[in-house]
């Protein structure tokens, strides 16, 4: 809901959104790198520990193809109805990764498509540590070429790191020095903030 009623709801636009999740999907960046490269204790030993590892590096991949997709594919949504429109969307990342295909070079989506239809498979309940394991005992052939493999998960840190990098460079195409009537301008427009009461 928004305080200002009446007046029209410009904000948050795709812009926004795509900056958001983009942010989003470098906190799990960098916590899947502190915990899988981890001096400790052998967190990324334990099944539940690698559950945990991956789930990072999935909410970082589903972050960032959310800010693609908010990027490319928003049309003309702002406020409510372009929050509305991405939060449908889920955890869904085979749906991500189909609406970014027209954007996406071919020789992208042959490396990484199998890649993606892999995480297809992988739940994100597996954050759980009873989860993990019955995961791992039940789908012992997806567990040992996903989450056990550890090629297979420095590959989808790879290609989280050039998406993140590919984002930042399509956003930065749109940082300016606002002038003061711009900064007034923007400071002024309603932004629609879904956990006001």
């Amino acid at each position: 809901m928004c305080i200002n009623v009446g007046k029209e709801v410009s904000r948050p636009n795709y812009l926004d959104m795509s900056g958001h999740y983009l942010h989003d999907a470098i906190d799990f960046e960098m916590r899947y790198k502190f915990c899988i490269n981890s001096d400790g204790p052998v967190f990324n030993a334990t099944r539940s520990g690698r559950a945990k590892c991956f789930i990072d590096l999935r909410m970082g991949l589903e972050s960032i193809l959310k800010s693609l997709v908010c990027y490319y594919e928003a049309g003309g949504r702002v406020g409510k109805p372009l929050i509305n429109w991405i939060e449908k969307l889920g955890h869904n990342i085979d749906k991500l990764f189909k609406k970014l295909k027209a954007h996406m070079s071919q020789e992208w989506l042959d490396a990484h498509e199998g890649d993606f239809k892999k995480l297809k498979l992988l739940p994100v309940g597996l954050r759980y540590r009873l989860d993990a394991w019955n995961f791992e005992d039940n789908k012992a052939e997806i567990y040992d070429t996903t989450i056990g493999s550890e090629v297979w998960m420095d590959n989808l840190h790879m290609v989280l790191n050039s998406l993140i990098e590919k984002t930042n460079e399509l956003l930065s195409a749109h940082r300016r020095i606002l002038s003061g009537k711009d900064l007034i301008s923007e400071a002024s427009e309603i932004w629609y903030e879904k956990h006001t009461y």
